[in-house]
């Protein structure tokens, strides 16, 4: 110990001596640490802990529902909910949780606040206790529909709406328009059970009548509006063994429930592997950034060790004096190992203070409007210990190399080559130049995985959508969520129309409770329905849900969508008149397998509907999608309390300059009709928030490692330069011209960078299998995407050995050879 803490206090010294390679080192590796623990800290967040705080969470799985052909539905419903809770016999419970958003507060001054209504058990099966009352107890523990109006909120809204009143207990919550008791407060940090979403308050899912969310949720099994099924599985039990009994039990109510549940399998999903939230958006993205900023920090560590190498060059007659005076090799490489731990420590600092400021970076960059999110990148236990492991690794990485070089060195090669001038060893250059060509290498996979998807998000982008989104706004409204009746909606809709179309510069005005490519987790998130068609037989588990809108009289003209056969919707389709569809193209090919349309019948929920028109097939969730059916319905015959709908206005230019008065007319019909508004583009731009967050993220790391490598390369050759002023000082004396001596410095770094640059395409090649499913018109080894990164990143290498080169045209012969 007295000799490492005499080594300590050497390398402390060294380094405040040089201060300029002590500064450029500790940022280096700052940045690498910080990129590293950032992203750390939102996998930990979205995958590996998305329910922080409840306890034992190994335990814990997903129940999420599925189709034959592999589409993930995600949600259940609450009859089906109920036969997992009693059939499952290697679960210890099984828990249900439903994304609602609420308002709060008394008529005409209601604020939003985001709710999920859960099942009785829901808090012991995550096994979360209260900081202060309780959670449902036995008194909430029968399913009576409407009872139980008491709710647990959470301890952001005991803050900020409360101000942390201790006496809070008791007191009533308004809650569309209903009252419920506060019984608990959820500790600090408790989120929910949906990915990355922060709610304000739990209620009963017997509740959801009573509170306007929905009819169908308690009574209809296919009412599928659950978000979350969690279930812990009992001690011993591996995830593989309830995934089977799982599976089992979906085939079973697919036998004995064929109306509802026919075609809909059921799968058992760890925490960190979910279909639905923030996990859908940011899964595979995160993951491949994970990858990526480990290249970042191997360049941080080549860079530092580069620079590491050129500093123990200029030591070598140091090195040599202290072996020759009898220190031995361990004795050396511990000095050395040792400053490269103060400089990855001090890095580590950096690092940490850089990932406080970065966290909340994601957050802006996933496109979800007006729901509160919390996707971690603060600085955490967890995340601190792994900054922890990264320091020393980059300890390892950086320092080791140049330590055993200098703890091997010949002693009296050192001394000879120590005592001419600072001459570098021909080991430390190859190696050196080896660290460089590896930087380059690792800099182009990051960029190739970059140019990848930022293609395909341009490609994904310039697909047509097949309506007209140019000048249209669209502005979410939660009256449903607010407590008011379909027909009370309906009647706000159609005079909110009314006076919008007479206001000048409008085009037109529709409304619809879907808004299209508005989802980022694709198709799951968008209205379906169980469809039966006279004459059509399915084949075995073929999935009749069949995605859909409710729409009104004047949408499709509005919105560009092309009636081929048929009639548009009128307003004698009333809740009195038979029910009516539209239909599209891929759903008249599948189901009525050519024939004329018009007239035909199909049952909807066991509803008898008319095809009443055709339409041209458009997209739906997301542009790179193939064809899918696809039907709508009269807004005034199917809309119901639990729906949400939008409003779509389109004017002559700006749309959001109509923003403020769509508020006021919105407002003076309904005072709880509060709504956030964003242009249709904005919207239809979450459905590709895989592909934006990936490509961004992606590029920004990509030109961290391009600017690293650079910089490496630059500080190569500027040595190399510095390293060779005699010989330069022979060639221009012996009359070389400045271009040649230019062309010559260019072309060694051109050669240096080119193995590399080699080496990096193929390891691209080799895993670029990874990013498949996230292109779109693009292949994974696009040769223009390759190539391009391959010239762009030969151009950087140019530009950074431009100037030593330059400097080296510059030497005077007679003061380079006097200067040795």
């Amino acid at each position: 110990m007295p000799a490492a803490l005499k080594d300590f206090r050497f390398a402390v010294r060294i380094l405040r001596r040089d201060k300029w390679f002590a500064a450029v080192a500790v940022l280096t590796l700052g940045v690498g640490i910080a990129v590293n623990t950032t992203v750390f800290g939102w996998i930990n967040t979205v995958l590996l802990h998305p329910f922080p705080r409840v306890q034992n969470a190994s335990e814990l799985a997903l129940i999420e529902t599925v189709t034959p052909t592999g589409e993930y539905l995600v949600n259940t419903s609450v009859l089906d909910y109920l036969d997992y809770r009693s059939s499952l016999k290697l679960a210890s419970g099984v828990a249900l949780g439903r994304f609602t958003p609420l308002s709060m507060g008394p008529v005409g001054r209601t604020q939003r606040a985001w709710a999920e209504l859960v099942s009785p058990n829901y808090f012991d099966v995550l096994e979360v206790q209260p900081i202060l009352g309780r959670t449902f107890g036995p008194d909430e523990r029968h399913e009576k529909e409407g009872a139980n109006p008491v709710a647990v909120i959470s301890y952001r809204l005991w803050q900020t709406h409360f101000h942390g009143d201790p006496n809070v207990l008791g007191k009533d919550i308004l809650l569309n328009r209903n009252r419920l008791t506060i019984i608990g407060v959820a500790p600090p940090g408790f989120r929910g059970s949906l990915a990355g979403v922060m709610f304000d308050v739990w209620a009963p899912i017997t509740l959801a009548t009573a509170m306007g969310t929905g009819n169908g949720t308690l009574h209809y099994r296919g009412t599928r509006d659950e978000t979350s099924t969690i279930v812990r599985l009992k001690p011993g039990v591996r995830l593989e063994q309830e995934r089977a009994e799982v599976a089992a039990l979906g085939k079973r109510l697919q036998e004995m429930y064929p109306q509802t549940n026919r075609g809909v399998d059921l799968t058992l999903t760890p925490l960190s592997e979910g279909h639905l939230g923030t996990q859908g958006i940011l899964g595979k993205p995160l993951r491949i950034l994970m990858a990526v900023c480990f290249l970042l920090l191997m360049i941080a560590c080549a860079n530092v060790a580069n620079l590491l190498l050129a500093r123990a060059v200029s030591r070598q007659r140091e090195m040599g004096i202290r072996l020759a005076l009898g220190a031995r090799p361990v004795q050396i490489t511990r000095q050395l190992l040792i400053e490269t731990l103060l400089l990855a420590a001090a890095g580590a600092l950096v690092g940490v203070v850089l990932a406080m400021g970065l966290g909340q970076s994601l957050a802006w960059l996933v496109s979800v409007q007006d729901i509160p999110l919390d996707l971690g990148g603060g600085i955490e236990l967890s995340t601190l210990g792994f900054t922890v492991v990264l320091t020393f690794a980059t300890t390892v990485l950086a320092g080791l190399a140049p330590a055993v070089m200098a703890a091997r060195s010949d002693l009296d090669e050192t001394l000879k080559e120590g005592g001419r001038a600072g001459g570098a060893g021909r080991k430390s250059n190859r190696l050196r130049r080896f660290l460089v060509a590896g930087e380059m290498g690792l800099a182009i996979v990051a960029l190739i995985g970059a140019g990848l998807l930022w293609r395909s998000f341009r490609n994904a982008g310039a697909i047509q959508p097949g309506f007209d989104r140019n000048n249209v706004s669209v502005s979410q409204f939660y009256l449903s969520y607010a407590g008011y009746s379909g027909p009370d909606q309906w009647r706000f809709c159609r005079e909110l129309r009314s006076r919008m179309q007479a206001e000048p510069g409008v085009i037109g005005v529709t409304y619809s409770d879907v808004v299209p490519m508005s989802t980022p987790s694709g198709g799951g998130l968008t209205p379906w329905h169980k469809l039966e068609v006279p004459g059509y037989i399915p084949a075995p588990n073929e999935q009749m849900m069949i995605h859909r809108a409710t729409v009104p009289p004047g949408y499709f003209q509005l919105l560009g969508i092309r009636l081929l056969e048929g009639r548009e919707f009128a307003e004698t389709d009333s809740v009195e008149a038979p029910i009516v569809v539209i239909v599209n193209q891929t759903f008249a090919r599948r189901f009525f397998r050519g024939s004329y349309p018009i007239g035909r019948k199909i049952k909807l929920e066991g509803n008898l509907a008319t095809v009443v028109g055709l339409v041209k097939d458009s997209k739906y969730h997301t542009p790179t999608e193939g064809p899918l059916p696809f039907f709508y319905i009269p807004f005034r015959q199917w809309f119901y309390p639990g729906l949400n709908f939008s409003i779509f206005v389109k004017t002559w230019g700006d749309p959001l300059r109509m923003t403020s008065v769509l508020r006021r007319e919105a407002l003076a019909l309904n005072p709880d009709a509060n709504f956030t508004t964003r242009p249709l583009a904005d919207a239809n731009a979450t459905s590709l928030s895989n592909l934006s967050v990936g490509a961004s993220l992606l590029s920004i790391v990509g030109a961290l490692s391009l600017l690293m490598a650079a910089i490496g390369l630059y500080s190569v050759m500027s040595y190399a330069v510095s390293q060779r002023t005699q010989e330069l000082g022979i060639r221009m004396a012996l009359g070389a011209q400045p271009h040649q001596v230019l062309g010559q410095v260019l072309g060694e770094a051109l050669l240096m960078t080119a193995p590399g640059v080699l080496a990096g395409v193929l390891i691209a090649v080799a895993a670029s299998g990874v990013l498949a499913d996230m292109l779109v018109s693009v292949s994974v080894t696009d040769p223009l995407t390759f190539a391009g990164a391959a010239v762009f990143l030969g151009l950087v290498a140019a530009v950074a050995s431009y100037f030593p080169a330059r400097r080296a045209t510059r030497c005077d012969p007679m003061s380079s050879l006097r200067t040795n």
